[in-house]
C-alpha cells in the first residue's frame, strides 16, 4: 500500500477567548482519550450500500482488492463514500439561524425599521464587537447571541414612538481552516462559522482510502483532539459535526490496521481498528450491523498463520478475542423458521406473540380493559396483514371499544400484527401534521418526539380515516375513526361538551346516510343538526372525513381585573369589562377620598412592567459581558481590582432582582376627566393605580445619610432638603441629582456650591441623589451606569409606594 508522506506546513494560530476555550475543552473532553471504545453499535446502522453505492463500482483500492480476493464477496472500505458528491460547504441559510447563534466580528445584521421611521440597512459587527445604528446607542454584539441582540434593539426601539424594529442575520463571518494529509484536495479552505469538521473534509474532496477515518486530528490553539468518524456513521454521534473556528488545522493520518466482515450480515465491509486491537465475535457482528436473520448461523474466521498460509476456523464463543489486523469474519445464512402466530403491540399492558390456535379472533386478544393501556385511543386500532396474492401489506381498521362491547369482531390470520394506539400518539400525529408545512418552509428537521408515529404507512392510514371535531368541546381536533363509530363516542374522546356548548344544535357534515327514524337520506355529503338532549348521539354514525361542529350558546368570560389602592372610598381589586375607563372605575370605587392627591397618582401597567423588566435584564447581561472582557485584559494596569469587581457584581445582581414599575403618566382627577374625556384612559388587565394622600412633605432618597420624608416649606430649595437628610454619602454623585415631581416628570438639580441653581420643589416631590459611577469607570460605556443607578432608585421608590403583589 502506498502511503504518501505528511507535509509539515507552518501554521498561524488564532487565540480564542477564555469562554470559547472553556467551551471547547468541555465539548472535547470525552474525545481527548485516543483509546475510545466502539461497542454496542446502534440498531439502525448505515448500510454499506447507503455509503458505498453499487458494489460493481470499478475504482477499488488495493486494500479492497486484497480482501475481496480472499473471499467470494466483493468488500468495500466502510465509510469513505460519505464524501461522494458532497456539495460545497456553503454558509447556512440565514432563514434557519436560531436565536442561540453567537455573533462575532464580521457577522452582518439586517435592520428594518417601520413606523415613524422607515429604514432598511445592514450593519457589520466591527473589530470592537459593536453594532452602531444612527439614533441608537452602540450595541455590544461580540460573544452574544442573535436573540440577545434582537431584544436589545427592540428594547431601545420601544422608547421611540410608533416604531418597530426587525433584526435578522444577513451574512456569516468567514474563517480559514487548513486541511492536510490523506485527503483528495489538501490545502487552506475558506468556510463559515456554521461549517463543521465534516464540512471541511468534504470541501477537501473527502478522505482518500489510504487515510484514516478513526484518527482524524483537529489542532486548535496548540491542542490536539482526535475525531472518530465511525461514531458519526454508526451511532449518529461524535464530534464530526462540531463547529469550526478560524485557524483550525485538520490532519488526516494514514489508515491503521483493518479487518473485514462478510457474508450474511447487514453491513458487510472492511473496517479500520486501532493499533494492536483484538476484537471478539460480538464486536465483529456489531461492526457488520449483526446477522441478516436470527437462528443457528455459522461464523468462520479467516486469518493468516505465522508462515503466511491462510487458516479457516469456526467461532462459537462470542466473547473470545480472536479477530485482529487482517482477519475476516464470514457469516453463513441460517434457515428462517416460520410459525403461525399473531402479535399484539402498541399501547397495551400485554404485548407479545400469541399462538394462532389460542387467538383466532380479535376478542381473544382484547379480552377486557386490563389488556389496554391507561391512555388507550378507543376509536381505532389496526391489523397489519400479509396479502399473499399481492405480496403486500394490508391494513384492517377496527375499534377497540367495539371489540370490548361485542359489536365488532374480526377473524385473525397467521402472522397478523395487531397495533393499538394511545391518545397521546394521536394528538402528537396531528400536531406534527400542522407543523409540517412551517418546518418545510424553514428547512428544519422535525426530530421524532416521544409519542411520534414514525411509520409513514401507519401515519397515512390514520390521517385518511380522520373525522374533525370543532367548536365547544374540550379537546377539538382530528380523530381517526373505524366503521361504526358513533357521535357519542367521538364527543367523549374529544373530552365531552363544554359548559357553553349548545346541546340542541350540533352540526354534522357527513357522507354517510342519516341513521334515525325521522329522515331517510341516501349516501352522499349532507349537513344536518342533532339535538343530543332529545336524540341518542350513539344513533348517529360518524365516518372518515366527517365534520362535527358543536355551537356555543355564550362566550366564556376571561378573568380580568385591576388593583385600585390608596385614597379611594372603596379600594381593592375590580373586575374589568371591555370599554372600562379610569373614570368609570373611580365611580365604581366611590370616588376619591377628601385627602386624595390625584396629581401624584402612580399608574402601573403590566405590559410596561414587562418591558422595563426586560430592559433591566438586558442591561445586566451587557454589564456581565463587559466585566468579563475587562477581566481578560492582558495589561495588569488595565485590570480592575477586586473591590471594583465586587461592586460591579453587586450592581448586576441588583439589576437582575430589580422589580419593574411600568409607570405611565395619566390623569386621575374625576373633574378633569369629566371636562376632558380624551384623557380618560382605557384600562387593561393587570393595571395598578395608587392614589396618594395630599402631601405636606418632600422625600429625599438615594445616597444621603438619612433618607426621609421632610416637611415642605416654600422657602427651601434642594440643598436645604439634602442637608436635612444628613447630606450626601461618600458614594454620592451630586452632579447628577434630580427631582421627581408628583406627576412623574423629572428635572436635574445643581446642588454644588459653585454651580447652584434654585429649583422649585413642590410638596409630594422626591429628590434623588444617585450613586457615583466612578468605581465602574474601568468598563467600556461606563457613562450609562449613572442612568442605570438612577432607574434602580426610582423603581425602588415606586415599589415602596404601590407595593409588589405580582
Amino acid at each position: 500500500m502506498h502511503l504518501r508522506p505528511l507535509t509539515i506546513l507552518p501554521f498561524l494560530l488564532f487565540p480564542a477567548s477564555a469562554y470559547a476555550q472553556a467551551a471547547m475543552e468541555t465539548a472535547m473532553a470525552p474525545w481527548m482519550d485516543e483509546e475510545v471504545e466502539l461497542r454496542d453499535i446502534g440498531a439502525k446502522p448505515l448500510s454499506i450500500e447507503d455509503l458505498e453505492g453499487p458494489m460493481e463500482t470499478p475504482d477499488r483500492s488495493a486494500l479492497e482488492k486484497a480482501y475481496s480476493e480472499r473471499i467470494v464477496d466483493e468488500l468495500r472500505q466502510y465509510g469513505y463514500n460519505i464524501f461522494a458528491d458532497a456539495a460545497p460547504a456553503d454558509a447556512k441559510p440565514t432563514g434557519t439561524v436560531s436565536d442561540d447563534y453567537v455573533l462575532s466580528a464580521g457577522d452582518k445584521i439586517d435592520i428594518v425599521l417601520r413606523g415613524q421611521q422607515n429604514l432598511r440597512t445592514t450593519l457589520t459587527v466591527d473589530s470592537k464587537g459593536l453594532l452602531i445604528l444612527d439614533d441608537f446607542p452602540p450595541i455590544t454584539a461580540a460573544s452574544r447571541t442573535l436573540g440577545d441582540i434582537r431584544r436589545d434593539f427592540e428594547t431601545e426601539a420601544a422608547d421611540t414612538h410608533n416604531t418597530q424594529i426587525y433584526v435578522s442575520l444577513s451574512g456569516i463571518r468567514q474563517i480559514g481552516v487548513l486541511v492536510v494529509g490523506h485527503v483528495n484536495e489538501p490545502g487552506r479552505k475558506t468556510l463559515t462559522a456554521f461549517n463543521t469538521v465534516l464540512d471541511a473534509l468534504s470541501e477537501a474532496g473527502g478522505i482518500e482510502k489510504t487515510g484514516s477515518l478513526r484518527r482524524v486530528k483537529l489542532i486548535r490553539d496548540g491542542k490536539s483532539y482526535f475525531i472518530d468518524l465511525y461514531h458519526l456513521l454508526m451511532k449518529s454521534g461524535g464530534r464530526a459535526d462540531m463547529l469550526l473556528q478560524d485557524g483550525d488545522r485538520i490532519i488526516v493520518p494514514p489508515i491503521g490496521p483493518t479487518l473485514a466482515v462478510g457474508g450474511f450480515v447487514k453491513r458487510p465491509g472492511i473496517y479500520e481498528i486501532r493499533d494492536d486491537e483484538i476484537l471478539s465475535l460480538k464486536d465483529m457482528l456489531g461492526l457488520g450491523g449483526n446477522v441478516v436473520t436470527p437462528g443457528k448461523n455459522r461464523f468462520l474466521k479467516l486469518d493468516y498463520a505465522p508462515d503466511g498460509e491462510e487458516t479457516v476456523q469456526d467461532i462459537s464463543d462470542k466473547k473470545l478475542k480472536a479477530f485482529r489486523d487482517g482477519s475476516i469474519l464470514m457469516v453463513s445464512q441460517a434457515q428462517a423458521a416460520r410459525s403461525e402466530a399473531v402479535t399484539l403491540s402498541g399501547h397495551t399492558r400485554e404485548p407479545g406473540t400469541r399462538d394462532i390456535k389460542k387467538a383466532q379472533k380479535l376478542s381473544d386478544l382484547i379480552t377486557d380493559t386490563k389488556v389496554l393501556g391507561d391512555d388507550i385511543y378507543p376509536l381505532l386500532g389496526m391489523i397489519e396483514r400479509r396479502d399473499t396474492q399481492q405480496l403486500t401489506k394490508k391494513l384492517v381498521p377496527f375499534s377497540p371499544q367495539q371489540v370490548l362491547t361485542g359489536t365488532y369482531e374480526e377473524k385473525l390470520e397467521g402472522e397478523d400484527k395487531v397495533l393499538l394506539f394511545s391518545n397521546a400518539q394521536i394528538r402528537a400525529l396531528f400536531q406534527e401534521r400542522e407543523q409540517d408545512k412551517l418546518l418545510h418552509e424553514a428547512s428544519m428537521t422535525n426530530a421524532p418526539q416521544k409519542d411520534s408515529i414514525t411509520d409513514p404507512l401507519v401515519k397515512s392510514f390514520l390521517e385518511e380515516r380522520s373525522a374533525f371535531i370543532r367548536g365547544a368541546v374540550r379537546v377539538p381536533g382530528a380523530y381517526p375513526v373505524a366503521d361504526g363509530t358513533t357521535l357519542g363516542s367521538v364527543l367523549a374522546v374529544a373530552g365531552g361538551l363544554t359548559l357553553e356548548a349548545n346541546k340542541g344544535n350540533i352540526e354534522v357534515t357527513s357522507r354517510l346516510p342519516v341513521q334515525n327514524d325521522e329522515e331517510d337520506r341516501t349516501a352522499g355529503t349532507q349537513r344536518f343538526t342533532v339535538n343530543v338532549e332529545q336524540h341518542d348521539p350513539d344513533s348517529v354514525l360518524i365516518g372518515a372525513g366527517d365534520t362535527v361542529r358543536v355551537n356555543q350558546t355564550f362566550k366564556r368570560v376571561e378573568d380580568q381585573s385591576v388593583a385600585l389602592i390608596g385614597e379611594i372610598a372603596h379600594p381593592g381589586r375590580y373586575d374589568l369589562m371591555p370599554g372600562d375607563t379610569m373614570l368609570s372605575l373611580l365611580d365604581r370605587a366611590g370616588g376619591l377620598s377628601p385627602y386624595a392627591f390625584p396629581s401624584g397618582a402612580i399608574f402601573s401597567r403590566a405590559s410596561e412592567r414587562k418591558r422595563e423588566k426586560n430592559r433591566f435584564e438586558a442591561q445586566a447581561r451587557d454589564l456581565e459581558l463587559k466585566l468579563a472582557s475587562a477581566l481578560q485584559a492582558t495589561d495588569k494596569d488595565e485590570k480592575p481590582d477586586m473591590a471594583q469587581v465586587a461592586a460591579m457584581q453587586s450592581l448586576i445582581a441588583e439589576m437582575k432582582n430589580a422589580k419593574a414599575v411600568g409607570r405611565i403618566t395619566v390623569e386621575t382627577d374625576p373633574g378633569v376627566l369629566l371636562s376632558d374625556p380624551d384623557q380618560d384612559i382605557l384600562l387593561e388587565s393587570g393595571d395598578k393605580i395608587f392614589i396618594p394622600k395630599r402631601p405636606l412633605t418632600v422625600r429625599v432618597a438615594g445616597e444621603v445619610l438619612s433618607p426621609a420624608a421632610l416637611q415642605f416649606r416654600k422657602d427651601k430649595d434642594a440643598r436645604d432638603y439634602i442637608s436635612e437628610a444628613g447630606g450626601t454619602t461618600y458614594y454620592a454623585d451630586r452632579d447628577r441629582a434630580f427631582v421627581i415631581y408628583p406627576d412623574g416628570s423629572a428635572q436635574p438639580l445643581r446642588t454644588s456650591n459653585w454651580e447652584h441653581k434654585a429649583v422649585m420643589i413642590p410638596p409630594g416631590s422626591t429628590i434623588i441623589v444617585p450613586r457615583d459611577p466612578k468605581p465602574f469607570n474601568f468598563l467600556e460605556g461606563a457613562e450609562r451606569i449613572s442612568q442605570i443607578l438612577a432607574n434602580l432608585a426610582i423603581s425602588g421608590l415606586y415599589i415602596d409606594a404601590i407595593g409588589d403583589d405580582d
